[in-house]
Parts: structure tokens; C-alpha cells; sequence
């Protein structure tokens, strides 16, 4: 059996989708084949327990505005909650940072809660970064610049300067020199972890250039643009939970004539003799024929285990085989029978305090502790946890006053040492129910079930190398011309008309849509060629 189209698209996740709406937009028959039975990858709808629904990934914080116009996806049924506050930091001695949308109330909490100093330093840490950003001028819509071209774009004396900080210095003295507060400097460290890396560890500041590189690429979308606000988590909460945006997708590429294949796993790729992308061939043997191929898979995925070794030359080999899994995730999900609120929150937040995103690790010294874990491949007692209760701003996703907690918590190594996560899932699951309870004090009585994702399911069921949701560490050494490696990061590969679309391209792995956005554009580029 052999069927034809113009593009083929390996691999439904996010990117895949968002990769086939530009395609099809601009006129090409497109065709995906996704190996689950549903789209989506870690986004899509998943019945954690009978009657209480989510997904893996928790939250589209990062997703591109201009992308979410151009789909259209609200017109394709897609509606969104913006609570407020949008981000919660609970620490044991009962104080909280409170990420309201409202900037002096931001400011006004810090100094009452924290520090008065550094109700004013806290939002020029974040300035700081749009400053660079704004002097770089570098668009997330366009390939990276390689590391020359980078280092050419600093003109001053400054520049330099500010590029070794980010580049070169940690997160830790880059807030110890700003911020007085360790409380403050923890919530901001939280989001400096592109990969298995400590507050300590070089390189680390670069990860809060994400936003103000967005902020550069495309134009503010409204007095209400989430990315204005300095902590993500701001964008909004789909209605129905992440799988919601990956259906309203689903519903937009269809509505442009993409045929989407679920339950359909590529076997391996067809290469011509002269290098040429033809397609793909399935584990059943059919074949499908294409005259561009692009793989929302990790690089190592596609281009070593898919592709006939000849056509991928030694050095390229060489280069993606040398690369680390990186930072593992962890998941575990609650379904609890009563309100979980946190202790101490004031009787008019307490529900709000539960609805938005909620980030957890008491201090940096606990931070820095989940990574000596981490290096000596131990069963960390200091994971550092996101999460979010999604029942409490769409009450359709658990039963009747019933609830669901969904958190991930990083980091974790692949092989632990003298333990297998087959055990060690139970174990770090009963850790993480202990944490939260310290902070939600009902927990202790109201879970009524418990489901764990190690690692190694992560791989197993999604096709995460070693359980990485971004396939790739988003630190310096993988992040613009460097990734997937340098020489192949303007998202296309050794074999002609094979595109890489997925979370292992520039810019990297949060929820975003641009690696789809921009592998789809360079294919048009090639084909009007």
C-alpha cells in the first residue's frame, strides 16, 4: 500500500501541528502520522483515573501569541481562564510569592512579605534581560545565529560584558549581587533551569531570555500581552486542560485538508540514493510518499534510528550519538475527594491561591541539593516541583467535587544508582504527596489515588530520550547555533527535503510552537527555490 502527499509530518506533538497548519496554509497537501492514538505528545488529553482528565505538561506559559492568532484557535472552540493571580510560590515559613498581574501589587507584596529593597530590585532583574534582548536582536522566528554571528551583534564594551554575565556567570551570583531576599532569589532561580543545572551552575541566566526574545520577535498583542509579565505562567489556562489547544489544532489543520493518522508508527524513513527525502514506511509496511518529510522527533530519533546510516555522514553521527539525555522529568498526578488549599493563604485567596500555577523548592541551598542528587544519581529528597490543580478553574476535568493535582518535578538521572524506577517511581511519589502536604495540610487524608510517569515511562510512552521534554538541556552549550548541533540548527538535516520540527530545534522545548512555525517556513523556502 503506498499513498501520496506533498509534505509528510512524522510525529503529532504540538510542533508537528503547528508545522502542518503553515504548510497547508500555503497550499501543500500535508499528511501526519502519529504512532499514539491521539495527537498532541505530552499535551494531549490523558484519563489519569476514570472521570478525572489532563496531560503531562501542565500549562502553556510560553506559547507563542502570534501563533495562537494565525491558527485561529479560538474560533476552532479553544477558550482560555486567566487567573490571578497566575503563579503561586509557597515557602514553609508560611510567607508566599504571589505572582498577581498587577505589577504594584507584585511590588507591594514583596516589600510587606520580603524585603523593601527588593520590591524595587526585582523588576529590574527582569529588565535587565529585555535590555539585552532588545540590543541583540535576535528573532525566535528566524534560524539562530552560530555563536560568531552572536558574538558579532556586541558593539559595546557593555554588551560584552552583560553577554559574559549571562553566558558565562550562574544564576546564583547573578541574584546574590541583586537581590537580598533568598526567598526572591528562589522564585526567580526556579525558571533558570533550562536543564540539570544548580543556581551555582554556569550558564544558567540565559534561560531568562526565552521571554524577551519573544518580546523582540513579534510585536505586543494588547495592554494584556502575558508576556509582560516577568514570571511565566501568565499566558492563560486552556478550558479542558492542555489537550483543549491540541484539539482546537487539530480542528484548524483539518479545517485546511491535513489528514492526521493516529496509531500510525514510521518504521523508518525512505532516502533516495542521492540523499533525497521520499517518505516514510510504516511498521505495517505501507508506505507514504512525500516530497518533504519533517520529524517532530527527537534528532537522535530521526536521524539515527530512521535513517539509513549512509546518509547521515560520520561527523553528524558523531555529534548527535555524543549528546546527553540530559534532565529527566518526573510526574505525579492526585485525585483527591476534598479542596486542596494552602495553609495560611488568606480566607478571600484561598481558592485563588489553588487555581494558578504553583511552584515549589524552599530555598536555593534545596536547589542545589536536588542537583548534587541528581549528579550522584540519587533519589532525590529536594525535587524541584511545578504544578498546577486545574479543577479549580474548570471543575469539568474530575468528578463532582473532586479534584485533580498534577505537578513535575525535575531532576532526576535516567539510571539511578543501585535502584530501578520501577521501584523508585512508588517511592518518589509518596515523597512528593509528603511535600505537598506540608503546604496543603488536607492531603494527608483527601487522595483517593495516585499515579506516577518515571522517567522511563516518559520514553516508553512518548518518546522522550531519557524522559527530556525538550529532547535536548536548553543551556548555552544546546541553545541557538548549537542546536540540535551546530551546523544543522536552521532546522534542516544531511538528507534533502528532511526537516526537523520538534523540541530538539531552536528555540528549544517549552511550549511555544516556533520550532514548527520555523521548520515549516524553511521548508517553503527551499521548495519555492
Amino acid at each position: 500500500m503506498t499513498a501520496k502527499t506533498d509534505a509528510l509530518i512524522v510525529g503529532g506533538g504540538h510542533n508537528g501541528l503547528v508545522a502542518a497548519f503553515y504548510l497547508a496554509r500555503a497550499g501543500l497537501s500535508v499528511r501526519i502520522l502519529e504512532r499514539r492514538e491521539s495527537v498532541g505528545g505530552p499535551a494531549s488529553t490523558i484519563e489519569f483515573f476514570p472521570g478525572f482528565r489532563g496531560a503531562i505538561t501542565n500549562s502553556p506559559g510560553s506559547f507563542e501569541p502570534r501563533i495562537v492568532a494565525e491558527m485561529e484557535l479560538e474560533r476552532f472552540g479553544l477558550g482560555w481562564v486567566k487567573p490571578n493571580p497566575s503563579v503561586l510560590h509557597p515557602f514553609p515559613d508560611g510567607r508566599f510569592f504571589v505572582g498577581w498581574r498587577d505589577q504594584a501589587k507584585v511590588s507591594e507584596m514583596i516589600a510587606r512579605d520580603f524585603s523593601r529593597r527588593d520590591a524595587e530590585a526585582y523588576p529590574l532583574v527582569f529588565e535587565f534581560f529585555n535590555d539585552f534582548a532588545r540590543r541583540i536582536g535576535v528573532s525566535l522566528f528566524e534560524p539562530p545565529p552560530s555563536l560568531r554571528e552572536l558574538v558579532s551583534r556586541l558593539k559595546t564594551p557593555r554588551d560584552e560584558a552583560d553577554f559574559a554575565t549571562i553566558f558565562f556567570g550562574s544564576i546564583r551570583d547573578f541574584l546574590e549581587a541583586r537581590i537580598e531576599s533568598d526567598a526572591i532569589r528562589t522564585a526567580i532561580a526556579m525558571l533558570a533551569s533550562g536543564g540539570a543545572v544548580a543556581p551555582s551552575t554556569p550558564g544558567t541566566p540565559m534561560a531568562l531570555l526565552q521571554r524577551p526574545l519573544s518580546m523582540y520577535s513579534s510585536a505586543a498583542v494588547g495592554e494584556h500581552d502575558p508576556r509582560n509579565q516577568p514570571l511565566r505562567g501568565s499566558t492563560g489556562l486552556p478550558r479542558g486542560g492542555m489537550g483543549a489547544i491540541t484539539g482546537a489544532m487539530r480542528r484548524a489543520i483539518e479545517a485546511l485538508g491535513v489528514r492526521v493518522e493516529t496509531g500510525a508508527r514510521v518504521d523508518r524513513l525512505l532516502v533516495s540514493p542521492d540523499g533525497r527525502a521520499e517518505g516514510a514506511v510504516l511498521d505495517n509496511g505501507a508506505e507514504v510518499r512525500a516530497s518533504i518529510v519533517l520529524s517532530n522527533l527527537d534528532p537522535r530519533t530521526t536521524l539515527l534510528g530512521m535513517v539509513d546510516r549512509r546518509h547521515v555522514p560520520d561527523e553528524t553521527r558523531e555529534l548527535l550519538g555524543g549528546l546527553r539525555r540530559g534532565a529527566s522529568a518526573f510526574k505525579v498526578v492526585l485525585a483527591v475527594d476534598a479542596p486542596p488549599l494552602f495553609a495560611g493563604a488568606p480566607p478571600e485567596y484561598a481558592e485563588a491561591y489553588s487555581s494558578c500555577q504553583i511552584r515549589i523548592a524552599p530555598s536555593t541551598a534545596y536547589l542545589e541539593q536536588c542537583h548534587q542528587d541528581f549528579l550522584a544519581r540519587r533519589l532525590t529528597a529536594c525535587p524541584r516541583l511545578l504544578g498546577l490543580i486545574p479543577t479549580f478553574t474548570d471543575p469539568s476535568l474530575a468528578p463532582p467535587g473532586k479534584h485533580l493535582l498534577s505537578f513535575n518535578a525535575w531532576f532526576f538521572p535516567y539510571e539511578l544508582d543501585g535502584m530501578d524506577w520501577t521501584r523508585a517511581k512508588e517511592e518518589l511519589g509518596r515523597r512528593i504527596h509528603a511535600i505537598l502536604s506540608d503546604y496543603m495540610p488536607s492531603l494527608r487524608q483527601s487522595v483517593i489515588a495516585m499515579r506516577c510517569y518515571s522517567p522511563v515511562d516518559l520514553e516508553t510512552e512518548f518518546g522522550l530520550i531519557g524522559g527530556n521534554f525538550s529532547h535536548l538541556d536548553m543551556t548555552p552549550q544546546h541553545m541557538f547555533g548549537f542546536r540540535p548541533i551546530p551546523g544543522m540548527s536552521d532546522y534542516r538535516t544531511p538528507v534533502r527535503g528532511l526537516y526537523l520540527c520538534g523540541s530538539g530545534t531552536w528555540p528549544g522545548g517549552t511550549v511555544t510552537g516556533v520550532p514548527g512555525y520555523n521548520a515549516a517556513h524553511a521548508a517553503l523556502r527551499d521548495l519555492s527555490r
